[in-house]
């Protein structure tokens, strides 16, 4: 597939993922998980496809073709994916919650979009 169809893949994860969020951390309900779920898959499955599209641009710019702000976007992605049980046990919630959502999506979208190391 083509970088574009990648890209479009992982926006469509990203704001599907927003969404569902937006819902767990107001009620928490079977279709806003299944949300959750489906979001994460489709992130995955666009960012590596557009890392394996980019692979050589990527060596030749960090001398690897797994960068370091791309294992700090995996870190992110796993912080979103435990959000899920934060909002089951209560354990974050309300405004708080939101604050550090958007602060992780702003700096996971700094990292794509600035690749700074």
């Amino acid at each position: 597939m083509d970088y574009t169809v990648y890209k479009i893949i992982h926006y469509v994860g990203i704001f599907t993922l927003m969404l569902s969020l937006g819902s767990i951390f107001t009620k928490y309900n079977k279709c806003a998980v299944i949300g959750h779920g489906v979001a994460l898959l489709l992130i995955i499955l666009g960012g590596f496809g557009m890392q394996a599209r980019m692979k050589a641009a990527y060596v030749a710019q960090f001398e690897t073709g797994f960068p370091n702000w791309m294992i700090v976007k995996l870190i992110i992605w796993i912080i979103f994916g435990a959000a899920i049980v934060l909002a089951k046990r209560d354990i974050l919630k309300g405004s708080t919650a939101w604050i550090v959502m958007i602060a992780l999506a702003s700096a996971a979208a700094y990292l794509g979009l600035m690749k700074p190391f």
